[in-house]
Parts: C-alpha cells; sequence; structure tokens
C-alpha cells in the first residue's frame, strides 16, 4: 500500500545537533529541501556542551604556526583504537576536517579564537582542538540561523519515530509533531544524528562493559537516548564491533563541571578505592577520558581523592595539574577551593565530601577500614619524602605529602558525556546492513555512526567527536546530493 506523506522533502534528517544541522545546511546549500526532527525545544543536542572541533592541516592552524599533518592525524587514530577504526572512514574524516574549519567559518560565521590541547602533560597529544568564539554552542546558533535563511524547516519538539522503507529504499520518516500528532514525512535520503544512547541505561548496560548505566552522571543532552539507532536497526542497519564505545569522565555528583571541589577531585594526587587502597597512577587523570575508563571498571564506579592542605595550598597558589577544558583552565588557581569545600563538607545533606582531622576519623566518615586507610596514607607519604613512587612510579612533581589536616575525602563516580560508534557506515556514510551494502537512501552522522574509535574516545586527538559530527554531516549531504543528481535516490 502506497504512504500517504504530509511533506515530501529531498532530505529528512532526524536529529538536530552539531551533525544534523550540518547536513542540513549542506544540503540547502545544495538546492535540496530539507525537513531537520528534533525531539527537544531547541537545537544544538550534546554539541552544545562541546568547546571545539578537531581539525588538520588548517588554515587556522597554519597561521599559528602549529603542524599537524592529516598523516600525523590519521595514524594516531588508527593506532589508538588499535586499528579497531574503520581505515577508509578514518581517511575521509581526516582529509576533510579542515574544510569544516573554512565552511563553519568563511560560510556561516564562526571566528576561531585559539588551537590548543586539553592537557599540557598528556605524552601524543595532537594540538588539533580548535576553539570558536563562544564555544560550539555559538557555531550551532550560526548554523541554525543559515538553515533558516536557507529554507530548511527546522521541526522542534517532534519525535521522529520510525525510519520508512519501501521496496529495498528508504521512503520517509513516521513523526509525533508539537501537538502530538502522526505525521509522515516523504524524503528521497534520511540522515540519522540523534546523538548516542548516553541517557539510555539500558543500552548502557547493553553495549557497555559494566553494569553501570543507572549510576552514571550524564553531563550530555537529555535526548540522548539511542532512537535513531534503534530506528537504522529495525530498517536492517547494524551495529558497529566497537558499539559500546563512551566517553567517561571523573565527576562528583550533583556538582557543575566549573565547580572547584570537583576539578581538585580528579587531580594527580592520592586517589582510593571504596576499600580504601591506592589502585593506580593517579596521573591517569591528565587524560581524562582514560580515568573515566577506569573509574567505571571500580568497586562501586567511583574513588575517594584524599587531599591535606599541602595540596589544598598549591591548588590555590600555584594551580592545578590539569584543567577540564575551558571550564577549569589548566594550571588555573583553584581560588574558590578552600571556601567551596569547607561548605561542601558542611552540608549536611551531601554525602561526597568529608572533612576530618585525622586520617582514622576521615576513614571512618567515607565507610573506609581506618586502619587500611591509615597504612595506605602513610605508605604515600613514605613515597613523598623520598620523591619516589615505588607502587605506580607516578613522577616526583605529583607527589604532594598527607600530613597537615583537616584532610578532606571528596567521591567521585563516573560521569558521560556522550557515546559513539553505534552503527556500521562505510566511508561515503552510508548505513550499512548485514551483507555489508549501502541502505539506499540512509545515513548515519556524528555520534551515532561507527568507524572512527576503537573501546575507547580518542582523547589524544581533542575535538574528535565534534570534529567528526560537524563533518560528517557536511559529507553526507555532498554525498546525498550527487546520488539525487544521478536518479541513485529517487
Amino acid at each position: 500500500m502506497k504512504t500517504n506523506f504530509d511533506a515530501e522533502y529531498d532530505v529528512v534528517v532526524i536529529g538536530g545537533g552539531g551533525s544534523g544541522l550540518s547536513t542540513a545546511v549542506q544540503a540547502a546549500k545544495n538546492g535540496l529541501t530539507c525537513a531537520v526532527l528534533e525531539k527537544e525545544d531547541k537545537t544544538g543536542g550534546s554539541s552544545s556542551f562541546a568547546e571545539g572541533h578537531a581539525a588538520f592541516e588548517s588554515d587556522e592552524q597554519e597561521k599559528r604556526g602549529i603542524k599537524v599533518s592529516k598523516t600525523d592525524a590519521f595514524n594516531a587514530y588508527m593506532n589508538y583504537s588499535h586499528w579497531r577504526a574503520n581505515p577508509s572512514l578514518v581517511s575521509r574524516f581526516v582529509e576533510n576536517a579542515a574544510t569544516t574549519i573554512s565552511k563553519m567559518r568563511d560560510e556561516v560565521g564562526a571566528v576561531y579564537e585559539d588551537v590548543n590541547i586539553t592537557a599540557p602533560d598528556q605524552p601524543g597529544e595532537l594540538v588539533t582542538w580548535h576553539l570558536p568564539q563562544g564555544e560550539v554552542a555559538r557555531v550551532i546558533e550560526l548554523l541554525e540561523a543559515d538553515a533558516n535563511r536557507r529554507g530548511v524547516d527546522l521541526f522542534m519538539s517532534t519525535s521522529a519515530t520510525k525510519i520508512l522503507k519501501e521496496n529495498g529504499h528508504i521512503i520517509g520518516v513516521k513523526a509525533i509533531d508539537a501537538d502530538g500528532e502522526e505525521v509522515n514525512l516523504g524524503a528521497k535520503a534520511v540522515v540519522v544524528g540523534t546523538g548516542g544512547y548516553a541517557c539510555n541505561p539500558e543500552m548502557i548496560n547493553k553495549y557497555g562493559k559494566y553494569n553501570i548505566g543507572e549510576s552514571l552522571i550524564n553531563a550530555g543532552g537529555p535526548g540522548n537516548t539511542g532512537d535513531g539507532i534503534r530506528m537504522v536497526l529495525e530498517v536492517g542497519g547494524i551495529e558497529n564491533a566497537n558499539v559500546g564505545t563512551r566517553l567517561l569522565f571523573p565527576l562528583m555528583r550533583d556538582k557543575t563541571i566549573t565547580s572547584h571541589t570537583n576539578a581538585a577531585g580528579f587531580q594527580p594526587y592520592l586517589w582510593v578505592n571504596k576499600y580504601g587502597r591506592r589502585f593506580v597512577n593517579e596521573i591517569v587523570g591528565l587524560n581524562f577520558g582514560d580515568a573515566g575508563d577506569v573509574v567505571a571498571s571500580l568497586p562501586g564506579a567511583m574513588y575517594w581523592s584524599v587531599l591535606s592542605q599541602e595540596a589544598i595550598r598549591h591548588l590555590v597558589e600555584v594551580g592545578n595539574e590539569v584543567g577540564l577544558g575551558i571550564y577549569v583552565h589548566n594550571y588555573e588557581k583553584l581560588i574558590n577551593l578552600p571556601v567551596e569545600i569547607k561548605a561542601d563538607a558542611a552540608d549536611n545533606k551531601r554525602t561526597n565530601v568529608f572533612v576530618a582531622d585525622t586520617i582514622e576519623e576521615l576513614a571512618s566518615k567515607i565507610e573506609i577500614n581506618p586502619d587500611v586507610l591509615k597504612i595506605e596514607v602513610d605508605e604515600y607519604n613514605k613515597y613523598c619524602e623520598a620523591k619516589q613512587d615505588k607502587k605506580f612510579h607516578k613522577p616526583a612533581k605529583y607527589l604532594y605529602t598527607i600530613k597537615e589536616g583537616p584532610f578532606y575525602a571528596i567521591k567521585m563516580e563516573t560521569g558521560i558525556m556522550v557515546t559513539m560508534g553505534a552503527l556500521e557506515i562505510d566511508e561515503y556514510i552510508r548505513a550499512l546492513d548485514s551483507k555489508n551494502n549501502p541502505i539506499p537512501g540512509l545515513y548515519v552522522v556524528g555520534c551515532d555512526a561507527g568507524g572512527i574509535y576503537g573501546e575507547s574516545y580518542t582523547l589524544p586527538v581533542p575535538g574528535s567527536a565534534n570534529g567528526f559530527a560537524l563533518t560528517s554531516g557536511w559529507l553526507a549531504a555532498d554525498d546525498i546530493s550527487k546520488r539525487i543528481k544521478s536518479g541513485e535516490l529517487f
């Protein structure tokens, strides 16, 4: 039976984040009619929380004297993934990411203030983080304005529920509009960019290594519930081998990412697990993605950061060892820390910051055997005094004794920003079926797409998620335009 459509477009995009808007703007620029369906009441998704995006051999890097070749970038992705990433897709992204910078700047109006890295002491990090004025949230505003100017129909509070397929071809989308009415939109191509499944505990547990979906602290967009993934699978798409890739990081519950107490909690000082035992070389915290993976694997998916006055003075007077993007800058003096952490510890409703005059008393407050924690602290102090960590070989510059109280314990849990790598696509951004053939008219962009990463987010290439989101969007639109023009999509 022929489907009756309420409206028909060349392209329907599911998701109004960075990847979806990039698709829509490029499609309209290419002369195609386009609609964007966004289930939230505003555009942006998790892209609104990002600071910058990655590119290689861009003119913004060149004018700052920064040299990161496309070969460097390709090798970084492939080596970090242990060659589990898709070489063809990685190459396509690497070759085109610099064009994304030009498009966002020259065609949309973004202004790039800096190109930088996230952690100066992180070995091998590439200088790829292109930081626009107003962060990526400003790029989203500019893309939305450009989409409106070019005649793209943006439907907010409109949830796609089903991708429509007929005779092997994608023909449109079924959705529920802002008034709660069901609508059918016809399309020659459908592009899925719904941001992954970070807000779906069931999917987190299904695809991830650890059964922690219900306890994860979500720091990204609330709409990332895996809708697009489900819909693609329903029409014959398949999961990428690295479907469980997530960007995790240590985070305090009920604190903002600008909090100085939270920042103190991920500094590379003394971390102990829920049983009071030191478990890692804490410089893993210089790569917050690696640190997030470590925390997720711990009992209770958490650790306690134990701080003395020696460490607190250093953080206030000298500065931190590592920041959190632009929210807490690298080497920033945590001047709010003494007042904030004291107030946190005094808050009877808070269960993740405690203070005590002795280590034994602190251990009791955080429900750890006092003898166990005392032994760990005494051993750690010996390493600090000798300037040699014989247990985990942490560099001496991060060794601060724990002798001067009052002492604080900060509970750091597992936060999640986004998931990545869910669905199998080819280098043309087309969704693939179980026989590795493209599904005609179906494309997957941004964090719904797989192939750029292995098991972990490639943090040594900062800005990867948004770089791929913005780049995959316009690449998909160009491929759709070419195939509509040739008559392949109809």
